[in-house]
């Protein structure tokens, strides 16, 4: 049997063409017998290799030597088991095409799988003439990968030639796209025939790409978008029980909001189901391990058995002396406190700039003779700050221990066991469980919300018995995600907010993008290489940027959110009008109060800057990529306007300063119609709330 092996145009490097056509040669050299190469070119060719070059636009059918063509790319490289096998060949007339395939298969099963209907296909090249489509001085990928289809859907007569070690004939992104426009060139009925047969393949082909890292972390919002839009295209038309039939019951809650066209929330449940897929089967594995090694019936487990059971009862006891002597001392505190409640008030560790500073502020000036106290490292720079107050215990002092038994409310910024516990958290609460579960625990927030931030802040996990809000919609997705009931939800408006009046205003634009979730856990090689990284690289040396800058002599501060600040270096470079700082180099509440201009993605200082008017622009280039879901109550233009390329940002940003920073009619107004007060009364109403928990 002999063969032409067809190299389709832009697959060779063509500034290197010689070098390529000659390793070629050489690769196919001791088959040249039954073996014609041809190489296509879109470019007039100006070397020759006793005719393997042709021009494409000047390709046809009798430039074609023998009877039976194989389209290749340079993804494959052939093995000399296959030539063998061709060589052997005797007859080919009953046969079409031959579908060549790593094992031998069922017939009626290989258009039920991807790989095989696009893998590699010797085809008799009088079939060609079957597909007026298929044009030999305009071929490329998309065609020949069309006409691998319609060999199945046109029933041609094909036998399974068995060949190892094939590499795909494109990769599996360029699948999708190839697909995509075949599927849309496709008229009514056309694709209603062509889903017929290829439904189940392209569904399991599409889930193997959607359900991968690469899918979820590392390709572009528009790139998934437009295989979910595919997605949606073929799986219409698929009832559930078909999708279950074929092993993907797991998977219906995704397909159900893709037929709704939920791409956004799609995307976020197929990234919470890997999670939860990978902790499974790490538990899983870990469990397999312990069965198979029992550590338990080890020699040295037996022998050193008396050692950790003693050391486990010193252990035991140190706990024991250790609980019993602060639970006694706490009781003198209590006795000393009779009919005087103690109020815990706390932010991070570290920290006195949020609505936990703010609200203690108020309760020191207005009722200074009420047992409340603050939570802050010894070492904080803030410190000094919060320190005229009074009534400070240093984090994880032995004052901390006593009073943690002793207060009554836990009050927080955050929740008062992620960032107020005690060190050795797990052993504080192991001993003083029950006097903690008394406690009422009180969230003052970090920010408005505006994302969906379940679990975290969820009723079931972490119990708050009161929880501050700032607007009606605010409210309403307290209730509606995290499972709060009305009474526990209290609008106020946060205690900062008290803090946002009588502004001095500077010439002054913040750039403070948030966290993601799939990068601040990277190495410093991994970030360089994030899509978040360069967007952000560039645009502060964007040069209409700076230009504009030095122009209008506008400061510019660059703050990243705390959980990527050791990426800051990358960022930063010498300019004397932009400033990159750290949390230990700025007051980020003095910053927030004096810029007149946020530039953000998905960060709830948005509503800071809302509350003031003060303009906002959102830089969301990865809508897909944030680390919390959106929600129907509020949406993000309704705190400023959304912007997803550079240039436009630019432009936007200019025309902003142009105005002088004023906000629009259209967001004034949202921001009167938004937050629930916008008086100085914040603190009040929430000293109240706490005052009136039972």
């Amino acid at each position: 049997m002999n063969i032409s092996l067809i190299y389709l145009p832009n697959v060779l490097n063509e500034e290197n063409l010689t070098e390529e056509i000659k390793k070629i040669k050489k690769k196919y050299q001791q088959y040249s017998d039954f073996i014609q190469t041809i190489v296509l070119i879109d470019k007039e060719k100006s070397i020759d290799f006793n005719n393997s070059i042709f021009t494409l636009s000047e390709f046809e059918l009798k430039d074609i030597k023998h009877n039976h063509i194989l389209f290749l790319n340079n993804n494959i490289d052939l093995p000399s088991e296959l030539f063998e096998t061709i060589s052997n060949i005797k007859t080919t007339k009953e046969y079409d095409f031959f579908q060549i395939t790593d094992k031998d298969k069922r017939r009626d099963c290989i258009f039920e799988n991807y790989k095989e209907i696009t893998s590699l296909k010797m085809i008799n090249k009088n079939v060609l003439k079957k597909f007026p489509f298929l044009k030999l001085n305009n071929l490329n990928e998309k065609m020949v990968m069309k006409l691998y289809f319609n060999l199945f859907i046109k029933k041609m007569k094909f036998t399974i030639l068995v060949c190892s070690k094939l590499g795909n004939f494109v990769n599996d992104f360029k699948d999708c796209e190839i697909l995509f426009d075949i599927i849309n060139s496709l008229d009514i009925n056309e694709k209603n025939n062509f889903m017929h047969f290829f439904d189940k393949a392209i569904i399991l082909k599409l889930f193997k790409i959607i359900d991968s890292n690469d899918f979820i972390n590392n390709l572009s919002f528009e790139s998934q978008k437009k295989i979910l839009m595919l997605f949606y295209q073929i799986i219409k038309a698929i009832n559930n029980e078909k999708i279950k039939k074929w092993g993907l019951k797991g998977y219906i809650p995704f397909i159900e909001m893709v037929r709704e066209k939920l791409y956004t929330e799609s995307i976020y449940y197929i990234r919470i189901l890997r999670g939860k897929r990978y902790w499974y089967n790490t538990t899983k594995e870990i469990k397999k391990k312990i069965k198979n090694y029992p550590i338990e019936e080890s020699n040295s487990w037996k022998i050193t058995a008396p050692i950790r059971k003693f050391r486990l009862k010193v252990k035991n006891l140190k706990e024991s002396v250790i609980k019993i002597f602060i639970v006694f001392i706490s009781l003198f505190f209590k006795l000393y406190y009779l009919r005087k409640e103690v109020w815990l008030i706390s932010e991070r560790r570290d920290q006195a700039e949020d609505n936990g500073y703010y609200f203690f502020k108020y309760c020191r000036e207005n009722y200074p003779k009420r047992k409340i106290f603050y939570l802050i490292d010894k070492e904080s720079k803030q410190l000094e700050k919060v320190n005229k107050y009074g009534n400070i215990i240093y984090h994880s002092s032995f004052k901390h221990w006593i009073y943690m038994l002793v207060a009554r409310k836990y009050i927080s910024a955050w929740v008062f066991e992620e960032t107020s516990y005690p060190e050795g958290k797990v052993n504080f609460k192991r001993a003083f469980k029950n006097f903690v579960n008394q406690k009422q625990q009180i969230t003052l927030q970090h920010g408005v919300i505006i994302h969906n931030i379940a679990p975290y802040l969820c009723k079931d996990i972490y119990k708050q018995q009161l929880f501050i809000s700032s607007a009606k919609a605010e409210k309403e997705i307290i209730e509606n995600t995290l499972g709060y009931n009305d009474n526990e939800v209290v609008l106020t408006g946060l205690a900062r907010f008290d803090n946002l009046h009588d502004l001095t205003i500077k010439k002054q634009i913040l750039i403070m993008p948030t966290w993601r979730r799939s990068l601040f856990m990277l190495n410093q090689s991994e970030f360089l290489m994030s899509d978040y990284y360069y967007r952000y690289y560039n645009l502060v040396r964007n040069r209409d940027f700076l230009n504009l800058i030095e122009r209008e002599n506008i400061e510019v501060i660059f703050y990243i959110h705390n959980k990527m600040q050791k990426f800051i270096s990358n960022f930063s470079f010498e300019h004397e009008n932009i400033k990159f700082l750290n949390k230990e180099q700025i007051t980020l509440s003095k910053a927030i109060k004096e810029s007149a201009l946020l530039v953000t993605d998905y960060s709830s200082v948005m509503a800071d800057f809302l509350y003031m008017e003060k303009p906002t622009l959102l830089y969301q280039f990865d809508p897909y990529n944030n680390h919390h879901g959106p929600v129907k109550e509020i949406h993000y233009d309704d705190f400023g306007e959304v912007v997803d390329d550079e240039k436009i940002l630019v432009k936007k940003i200019e025309k902003i300063v142009k105005q002088k920073f004023e906000l629009s009619k259209k967001y004034s107004k949202k921001s009167n119609e938004f937050f629930a007060y916008k008086d100085n009364d914040n603190c009040k109403r929430i000293f109240n709330a706490i005052l009136n928990l039972k």
